[in-house]
């Protein structure tokens, strides 16, 4: 009887270990490589999806690999403390429509490409880099780098360096005070789902 308590507690405690295990949220590096896979398997199946599809597939790719809350915040600067909380929400969902929108066009196929992460590593307040590679069907090779900050669901990206040093989240930063200098939030916001549409029209690569 002893032998099958002692071995009941033994079990308890390994389930108790599995269940907290699967309970860890990902590493930086792995929220990369998840959105790495996804993006591997829409683009080998990108032609029988089509747009629509591929965008279907990344809508909850993009939501659970990047910050879009922040992200909004980040890229519309000082501007944000004059928006109101039906504006804030319009503009991150906003955001959300164009991140699926160019993933889903420029993503539109698949030539033997595959992605290699390199390197983890610290970022200023606590955020983490993750610097990988997109290995093109030729062998040649586009740095991409990630920057991804610790919130309350996990770790999440909150910009993208093209050849390793170009900002998304700059350029965009830059782009959206220039429209809401000149055109103000209504504009704004009409020039980022303008963009989006151009995107689903296949205007946009």
């Amino acid at each position: 009887m002893m032998c099958r308590i002692i071995f009941a507690i033994i079990i308890a405690f390994c389930l108790m270990v599995g269940s907290s295990a699967e309970a860890e949220e990902p590493s930086p590096s792995r929220v990369v490589e998840v959105l790495h896979d996804s993006l591997l398997a829409m683009m080998k199946d990108a032609d029988a999806l089509g747009f629509n599809g591929r965008s279907q597939h990344m809508k909850p790719v993009v939501a659970k690999s990047f910050d879009l809350p922040m992200i909004a915040v980040l890229a519309s600067g000082n501007n944000w403390k004059g928006f109101d909380e039906a504006q804030r929400g319009q503009l991150t969902s906003a955001l959300e429509r164009l991140s699926v929108a160019t993933y889903a066009g420029r993503f539109n196929g698949y030539s033997g490409e595959s992605f290699r992460t390199i390197s983890e590593g610290p970022a200023e307040q606590g955020m983490v880099f993750v610097n990988t590679e997109l290995i093109k069907g030729d062998g040649d090779t586009i740095a991409l780098k990630y920057l991804l900050r610790p919130s309350k669901v996990g770790w999440r990206i909150i910009d993208v360096y093209f050849l390793g040093f170009m900002s998304e989240l700059g350029m965009r930063r830059s782009e959206y005070a220039s429209v809401f200098k000149n055109e103000g939030y209504d504009g704004l916001l009409a020039a980022i789902n303008k963009k989006a549409a151009d995107y689903e029209a296949g205007l946009l690569r």
